[in-house]
């Protein structure tokens, strides 16, 4: 036969015989000691433990971040966080022991559990864990891209993106990597064609001349099916396709024939005059009183001898033309008087 008390307190309790041993139970409400459990927890000595733990990885620099734990966020409370491989003989080992809500964990290269924990004096609150893999979750940043027109076609080089840590770059670290190039007409944008390469550079073929075309490049690790980021779109116009056609090259023959020619001629004769001119021909200054006498002629008035009145033969001289045969027989001639 079993027989129940009340007491004061809300609280049942249960004798029950049983081969001579009494038996106490005390049976109360199950909410009412889920409320005693947050009671009595903090005296115990545990903290309430760091919320929202996530990775933040980039090109495989890595962080671990947290938000504080709840309640009174003005306690010192320091941070620690560890580390092991996700393998079964694996350990935890410290990363960082610090009072700020981070932890740079950029040496750990492969897939990983994480966790961290708040720490006050001999307080502790459980721990908090993510698991993470850096060859598949780091967020990969664009490619650096160069874009050079020849002629016809676009010659596209691509760089990058490199390790945060030692600027190695991603490409040999993952070994298995390919670059998605797209590229389409500026004025066709729906129109887009991919090129997948493993190399660095790549020449676009098939471009219409004089036409304006639009790149973007991202790496890409297939092996960890990881996408990288887009680079920005960059767009270069061609110009000719390089090949010069046939009927071009015949007109500048022609024309430099004809250009040779006129220039063969043209230095011939400047030589031939210049050599005339100056050997056969040589400059002469005419002599200034005949040029005065030119351009006054002796026919003109002043020239004309005045006329008189005077009877020809009034006055006169002889004239004698002397030569050397006849030199001596002209001194013994007489002189004939003048007459007035």
């Amino acid at each position: 036969m079993r027989k129940f008390w009340q007491d004061p307190y809300n609280l049942s309790y249960n004798i029950t015989p049983d081969r001579g041993a009494a038996k106490l139970w005390i049976m109360a409400p199950r909410w009412e000691l889920f409320l005693l459990s947050f009671i009595f927890i903090p005296a115990f000595g545990i903290l309430p433990k760091p919320r929202n733990v996530t990775v933040d990885s980039v090109n495989f620099r890595n962080i671990l971040r947290w938000s504080m734990p709840g309640g009174d966020r003005n306690r010192p409370y320091t941070y620690r966080t560890q580390y092991k491989l996700n393998v079964s003989y694996s350990t935890f080992r410290n990363i960082c022991i610090s009072d700020f809500p981070e932890c740079d964990f950029s040496d750990v290269q492969y897939e990983s559990v994480l966790r961290v924990r708040a720490e006050i004096g001999q307080e502790v609150s459980k721990w908090s864990k993510a698991n993470f893999d850096p060859y598949t979750q780091t967020i990969l940043t664009a490619p650096d891209v160069k874009v050079s027109p020849r002629g016809g076609t676009l010659d596209v080089t691509f760089t990058g993106p490199n390790k945060e840590s030692d600027g190695s770059t991603l490409k040999g670290v993952y070994g298995g990597w390919h670059y998605r190039l797209l590229y389409w007409k500026e004025s066709h944008p729906d129109d887009v064609k991919t090129i997948v390469t493993s190399q660095n550079y790549e020449s676009l073929p098939d471009l219409d001349r004089w036409t304006t075309y639009c790149i973007k490049v991202q790496g890409y690790a297939f092996e960890y099916d990881n996408a990288g980021l887009f680079s920005p779109v960059v767009c270069e116009s061609t110009s000719d396709t390089g090949k010069t056609p046939v009927w071009i090259i015949a007109l500048a023959f022609i024309l430099s024939m004809l250009l040779a020619t006129v220039a063969f001629l043209a230095l011939y004769h400047l030589g031939r005059y210049t050599y005339e001119r100056y050997i056969f021909f040589p400059s002469y200054s005419f002599p200034q009183h005949l040029k005065e006498y030119l351009n006054k002629p002796f026919h003109g008035p002043s020239h004309v001898p005045p006329q008189t009145t005077e009877e020809p033969g009034d006055s006169y001289e002889a004239l004698v033309f002397v030569t050397e045969e006849n030199e001596t027989q002209t001194e013994d001639v007489p002189k004939q008087p003048l007459n007035s």
